[in-house]
């Protein structure tokens, strides 16, 4: 914590308490945690005070501190109140990896979470399998995206790991295109879409019959909506397949999309994602979709890869997307062809 933020949260525990108690709320702040993004201060009432009447003040507290959003919620340590942090910090792949170290096959770094613990998803497990993320521009969408690929490609061996990349406007896996992880060249065309989902198809099917799922096969979709929108029935059909059956075959889809709408994913597709990765959207209804049900506030979020992961049942979780600067992200794809050059000589 910089010595210029200590006497910013004294100041703002001191206005906390004191809006509280000035709406008959009294509370004290007890602690908290100071994330990349994000400040939580954790709350202890009057035992005579519901969680409810707090809620009610977020607004109140917001003008009093000087944020432009806050949030209240609940969660181990009592009521939560998590606003943003005025001296913003990036959190960096490269650097987070070193502090992960070694990571089980097929597991992809995702950022921090608001208690400073890294975010990690294994695909094989049932709680993951598949993952969408949602987001409107200037989220983090892509780059979380890019985050995942590198960081499977770093912590993987071609091996044990392989990659499909499907991006129809031919720019967010450029870093990738010649890492030798990859099952086939990243493909943008219509044409070569439709192929590559349907040769992935037949690769589930045959996997299915030899009762195979080695290597793990991660496909990388980006702007899923467009792809649905304009790939037709046969792309749909395709995709909804792998999103049913592909987990017994190894192959899990990791794709993003600006427009969650209903309209675009559909039901079946959208009931086979455990794992939604959502940040900003522009309303309660996209938050919704996205995540698979309500109550997430996704469209409250900051932007800038502030998100929260969403797994079945469980409570959504708050983080901070690691970012990779594009210049290491292409760096990365050289370094892992090269290293892949070498060992095809051997």
């Amino acid at each position: 914590m910089g010595d210029k933020l200590r006497p910013y949260l004294e100041y703002q525990a001191d206005r906390v308490e004191a809006v509280l108690s000035a709406h008959r709320a009294p509370s004290r702040v007890t602690g908290g945690t100071v994330g990349p993004r994000l400040i939580r201060f954790f709350l202890n009432p009057a035992p005579h005070i519901r969680f409810a009447a707090i809620k009610r003040l977020a607004d109140d507290l917001a003008l009093a501190l000087r944020v432009p959003n806050l949030d209240i919620g609940r969660g181990r340590e009592g009521v939560v109140v998590t606003f943003p942090n005025p001296e913003p910090q990036e959190v960096r792949l490269l650097s987070l990896l070193e502090e992960v170290g070694p990571a089980p096959v097929a597991t992809a770094v995702l950022g921090l979470t608001e208690d400073g613990a890294p975010l990690l998803a294994r695909l094989p497990a049932p709680e993951v399998v598949h993952i969408l993320i949602a987001g409107t521009t200037g989220s983090g969408k892509s780059a979380l995206l890019r985050t995942i690929g590198a960081s499977l490609v770093l912590t993987n061996r071609p091996d044990v790991l392989r990659l499909v990349c499907i991006d129809p406007k031919g720019r967010a896996f450029a870093g990738l295109r010649d890492v030798p992880h990859l099952a086939r060249p990243p493909v943008s065309e219509p044409a070569e879409i439709r192929e590559a989902l349907q040769s992935l198809v037949r690769t589930m099917e045959v996997r299915d019959q030899r009762g195979e799922r080695q290597p793990p096969l991660a496909v990388l979709i980006d702007e899923l909506a467009e792809l649905v929108f304009t790939g037709g029935d046969g792309v749909s059909e395709a995709l909804t397949r792998l999103a049913q059956r592909g987990r017994e075959a190894g192959i899990h889809l990791i794709a993003a999309t600006q427009r969650p709408s209903a309209a675009i994913l559909s039901g079946l597709m959208r009931a086979n994602f455990p794992l939604r990765l959502v940040g900003k959207v522009v309303s309660a209804t996209d938050a919704r979709v996205a995540a698979g049900r309500g109550g997430t506030n996704a469209h409250l979020l900051n932007g800038r890869g502030d998100f929260v992961a969403v797994s079945g049942g469980e409570a959504p979780i708050r983080f901070q997307v690691a970012y990779i600067e594009e210049e290491s992200f292409r760096r990365i794809g050289r370094e892992a062809a090269g290293a892949g050059n070498q060992r095809r000589m051997r």
